[in-house]
């Protein structure tokens, strides 16, 4: 954990120094992570001040060069900014004054399997042309046209495309204006499923020979070991691949089962009886699931839909549910800094799912899954849209989470990204309380009453008024008074520099 903390939460450093003394030539330590995570900062839209900018009004905010602001939101010829020190104040600087600031894990592209070091264009046309590749195939490499850039070259029938990977002013990459990902890795996995956006199927990375002058710089031992097996060309796999080992849990829909694939890899499988699914949506809903791509979801990796029960099949995280994780001697353990670790990543995660317009409906401790070194993934995103209307409803409230949904959501079965917002809150509540039963003492029905009365949960006595204060945000009655997960992200960032 020491290390881990260190290497990804730097910006914490005096406090790591207050807690882990440095010692002089320390042994050096490799952390692996078991996602692909590889920071922890939320991704925050952060800018730099360009020049000083003294305030004319009570409306604008005085910066200095050099300065690093939080970005709130644009407003014509302004930005309006959060300062990261002092007091945070809020205030509007000319959007010429300011510049973002690219966040350098961006850069890291050779650590996506099939980067590979050739010169030019024509060097990526002889690798793909070989005997060992065949149609699909594909390498990332150095861009010979733009310096500091890349391309992705496919190789389609017996020709191969070039694409250029370019990068927003934010540091992100994109093929296309409007699809853009914060990793290459990303992208890569987008354009495998979707592979008609670019009339080239992407299937494997480049093979090449030990004859073959090539500098590899992939770090294969850093790519999800699930990598190979969940992007294969059909996701609709036969039962006999999978063999159930231990149950791992039990809900009102089905089961959740440790499991192995071809007798080779772990994976978990999450079961649905057939009755309990939209038939006619499952095709559409599956298509969609597939595209989402994050660190901090669970990877969708084949289903089995031909007979009964449904398996939706997934990785598999070490250390269980959050739920049960924070509950555990490993979790008892946790302090605010972990706290902040995990809900930050929670936040990520559902921030991306709300630019993707997908709704969770049951976000919760219990649907957050957890892998080495602290790392969290949300699972069953999306898939309560699969479910009849009649058994995600307030009609039959043993399939409703009372505890966690907003009171629109119980009076009139509205789910929403707001819906979920409110959930978060709650979530971080759980968090704060090792995993604590929230409203422990009340029922279903005297939290309904109670909560759209105007009750709240209190604050705990490890929870800084700064968490609270969001808690409370995302417990606004009115839907459209609660923030955005964007805003949550940007919300979290700042929390995190008050404590540096």
């Amino acid at each position: 954990m020491e290390s881990f903390v260190k290497k990804n939460m730097s910006c914490f450093h005096c406090l790591w120094v207050k807690i882990w003394p440095e010692v002089e030539n320390p042994q050096e330590m490799i952390v692996t992570v078991g996602s692909q995570m590889q920071e922890y900062r939320p991704k925050a839209d952060l800018l730099k001040a360009l020049y000083d900018f003294t305030a004319r009004s009570t409306e604008e905010l005085s910066v200095y060069e050099g300065e690093e602001l939080c970005k709130i939101k644009e407003d014509g010829d302004y930005v309006i900014v959060r300062k990261l020190t002092g007091t945070m104040e809020v205030g509007m600087v000319p959007a010429n004054y300011v510049t973002f600031i690219q966040n350098p894990i961006h850069s890291d592209a050779v650590s996506e399997q099939g980067f590979m070091n050739v010169e030019n264009r024509l060097e990526a046309e002889s690798l793909l042309l070989t005997p060992l590749n065949a149609s699909g195939s594909y390498l990332i490499r150095p861009s010979d046209s733009k310096p500091g850039l890349y391309s992705l070259s496919v190789r389609k029938e017996n020709k191969v495309i070039h694409f250029l990977i370019q990068k927003t002013d934010r540091g992100e990459f994109f093929l296309q204006e409007g699809r853009a990902f914060l990793t290459i890795h990303e992208l890569i996995n987008f354009h495998k499923t979707n592979w008609k956006l670019l009339n080239a199927p992407l299937r494997q990375p480049c093979q090449v020979s030990s004859q073959d002058n090539v500098s590899n710089f992939g770090d294969y031992s850093s790519i999800n070991e699930f990598q190979d097996v969940s992007l294969q060309d059909e996701w609709e796999r036969p039962r006999s691949e999978f063999r159930l080992v231990t149950k791992l849990g039990e809900g009102f829909f089905g089961e959740v089962w440790k499991a192995v694939w071809k007798n080779t890899t772990p994976v978990a499988i999450k079961t649905f009886k057939k009755e309990h699914l939209i038939h006619s949506d499952m095709e559409k809903e599956m298509t969609a699931l597939k595209s989402l791509s994050h660190p901090n979801l669970i990877q969708l990796l084949a289903i089995c839909s031909t007979d009964e029960p449904v398996y939706i099949v997934t990785e598999l995280m070490t250390k269980g549910n959050l739920n049960e994780f924070l509950k555990s001697p490993e979790g008892v353990i946790l302090g605010h800094i972990e706290f902040l670790f995990v809900i930050c990543q929670i936040a990520e995660g559902m921030s991306y799912l709300e630019s993707k317009k997908v709704v969770h409906r049951d976000l919760a401790s219990r649907n957050i899954l957890v892998g080495e070194d602290l790392v969290c993934k949300i699972a069953d995103f999306g898939l309560a849209r699969l479910l009849k209307d009649d058994l995600y409803s307030p009609e039959r409230n043993r399939a409703i989470p009372v505890k966690w949904t907003a009171p629109e959501a119980i009076a009139r079965g509205k789910f929403s990204t707001k819906s979920d917002v409110w959930a978060f809150g709650i979530l971080v509540y759980e968090v704060y309380t090792f995993g604590q039963m929230p409203y422990k003492d009340m029922t279903n029905q005297e939290v309904a009453m109670k909560v759209d009365r105007g009750y709240r949960l209190p604050q705990t006595s490890n929870c800084s008024p700064q968490i609270y204060g969001l808690m409370m945000e995302c417990w606004h009655k009115k839907a459209e008074d609660r923030p955005s997960f964007h805003d949550i992200v940007q919300k979290l960032y700042v929390i995190e520099h008050t404590i540096n």
